[in-house]
């Protein structure tokens, strides 16, 4: 058995990009004989077992801990419970992943998105390498991580960023590190699509504000001369589906469907249809990438996300954020002239499986596994005994009990 990682994850799902391109380098370290061990938070949602499952199935260990708030109080997520009982959660996942640390005599560990801080004051207190990839601009819901590059750049031993746009924006704020670059990995079954019908204009993702798939709904409302229906395939958040399904009704606008959250959604696109993605921001833009992979044509807005992704793979069409007449033009050009297009996405599928792989992906983070630089002791250290490892076993258990009712209560709504 070679050496052993520790992964702090944001979620426990795989709703979201994070999660689904960590898990590829998870389950490639496995491959390796790494052994690997994985923590996030326990949601009390049903399709953490999925996760549980599709983890421990590829050889990763998981833990799911429970939390009140798992990332920052200040970052997204509301918060739930008192100031007393926050910072009890903190300090008891703390204590809990120092005992991961010592059980499993783990030799570094990775937390999964700028939002939480807990493994790196674990990693501190024990003394070992504490890496921390980054997936989010610091801008709107994610500008909050501004106020801690400080405590980031003295807790880090290595920062990983997404490659390109993101390592650009985030190269002068470490006075530490020079930020290394990963591509989020997704991997695709590429299989031959259902013949279709008809043409169809497809998003693929939940129905978010950040997604605006309300601009796609407007872009489209310019095409009703066209044959051609709208569909969107994932989940949605209630109030952003309100807003989308008030805007069609008060302006009767019809060929557009909303099928909800779907297991295997590339299956259930066909020959004959375009993606559309319309996101305000990403980071990289997987759904663009399982696209291109799947030989779909595809438009993307031009947000810094798309744009990294684009500059790597050079594949689709590029259109201003926010230029609904161009998004529209763009749409009716693509339709019209979609054999062409079809063909040109076909033809170069195997050239980007070629560039596209998982080691290629996070080569600089698997580097830096095999072969970590010399450790820097933190000075968080000093305040190591005061991080109980057995807080969750003392007294406080009945605090514990009390919180986790009243975590259960706030799930539930």
């Amino acid at each position: 058995m070679m050496k052993t990682v520790l992964f702090i994850s944001p979620t426990g799902t795989f709703d979201n990009g994070a999660e689904i391109s960590i898990f590829n380098l998870m389950r490639h370290l496995v491959k390796q004989n790494y052994q690997v061990i994985n923590i996030a938070p326990d949601l009390n949602q049903a399709q953490q077992s999925d996760y549980v499952q599709k983890c421990e199935k590829n050889g990763i260990k998981v833990d799911l801990f429970p939390a009140l708030k798992w990332w920052w109080e200040v970052a997204p997520g509301g918060l739930p419970g008192s100031d007393i009982e926050r910072a009890f959660y903190y300090r008891d996942t703390i204590g809990r992943l120092r005992e991961k640390i010592q059980s499993y005599h783990v030799d570094v560990v990775l937390t999964n998105t700028v939002n939480m801080f807990q493994g790196a004051v674990a990693a501190a207190c024990e003394g070992i390498p504490h890496y921390w990839l980054i997936h989010e601009f610091p801008e709107n819901e994610f500008s909050y991580y501004l106020d801690k590059i400080d405590f980031i750049n003295e807790n880090s031993d290595e920062i990983f960023a997404v490659t390109s746009s993101l390592c650009t924006a985030l190269a002068d704020k470490f006075s530490y590190h020079d930020v290394k670059a990963f591509t989020p990995y997704t991997e695709i079954q590429s299989s031959k699509l259902a013949v279709g019908e008809k043409q169809r204009i497809v998003s693929v993702g939940r129905l978010t504000e950040r997604k605006n798939q309300l601009e796609l709904i407007t872009a489209y409302q310019k095409l009703q001369n066209m044959d051609v229906e709208l569909v969107f395939i994932g989940d949605w958040d209630d109030d952003y589906k309100e807003k989308c399904d008030a805007y069609i009704k008060k302006n009767q606008i019809k060929g557009i469907s909303f099928t909800g959250r779907m297991n295997k959604p590339w299956e259930s696109l066909t020959s004959k249809d375009i993606c559309v993605f319309t996101s305000q921001m990403e980071t990289f833009g997987l759904v663009y990438v399982e696209a291109i992979l799947n030989g779909i044509p595809v438009i993307l807005s031009e947000n810094p996300g798309h744009k990294s992704a684009f500059e790597l793979f050079k594949v689709g069409q590029l259109y201003q954020l926010g230029n609904i007449s161009e998004l529209s033009q763009v749409i009716q050009q693509s339709l019209l002239n979609f054999q062409v297009l079809k063909s040109d996405a076909l033809e170069q599928v195997e050239s980007l499986q070629k560039i596209y792989t998982v080691e290629k992906s996070y080569e600089q983070i698997i580097s830096a596994i095999a072969s970590p630089n010399p450790y820097r002791a933190k000075s968080i250290r000093h305040l190591a005994n005061l991080i109980s490892t057995n807080e969750h076993k003392s007294k406080l258990s009945r605090l514990e009990s009390k919180i986790r009712r009243k975590l259960k209560q706030y799930i539930k709504g």
